[in-house]
């Protein structure tokens, strides 16, 4: 009898590897959420940062390969700009739809805005069968408290992505 007694007490409770398990698991799920919630715009501004100067560098590829001037146009009211030719807005490479990307509508960049983009005065960069910028310039994304600045050096073109202090 006290043999069976001494059993069913034993399986009361959980037992310390349950509980960290739970702990673990517990955590991993904490720590995909959190920068949901807190510091996100940094990483929105760095993405993007990085997206507008490779859709800077593919413009300027573009132009060399296809031996036509190939222009990025800003729109910061929407935060979206569009690459084009002289035909119009060029096809993206892996959708095939209109080259014309839209920040404000892609998943997880809510919070962000393209601050400034200034080009000589303009809004835009052209560049040449040579990939040479018709002007260098400057282009600004905040998302939360991060500032990325891209930069576009004329004559070469290089595209550089700076985080600016604040």
């Amino acid at each position: 009898m006290q043999s069976s007694r001494t059993q069913s007490s034993r399986r009361c409770g959980f037992t310390l590897v349950e509980i960290l398990v739970v702990l673990v698991i517990l955590a991993i799920a904490g720590a995909m959420v959190m920068p949901m919630f807190f510091g996100l715009g940094g990483m929105e501004a760095m993405s993007a940062a990085r997206i507008i100067a490779s859709d800077l560098q593919y413009a300027q590829n573009v132009a060399v390969t296809s031996q036509t001037s190939v222009t990025v146009e800003f729109n910061l009211g929407a935060d979206s700009y569009g690459l084009s030719n002289a035909s119009g807005l060029l096809k993206h490479p892996m959708t095939n739809a209109d080259y014309l990307v839209d920040l404000r509508s892609q998943h997880g960049f809510d919070h962000l805005d393209i601050v400034s983009a200034s080009f000589d005065g303009g809004y835009q960069v052209t560049f040449d069968e040579l990939g040479s910028p018709d002007n260098g310039g400057v282009i600004t994304v905040q998302g939360g408290p991060e500032v990325y600045r891209i930069d576009v050096a004329p004559v070469t073109g290089t595209v550089t992505v700076t985080a600016v202090e604040p």
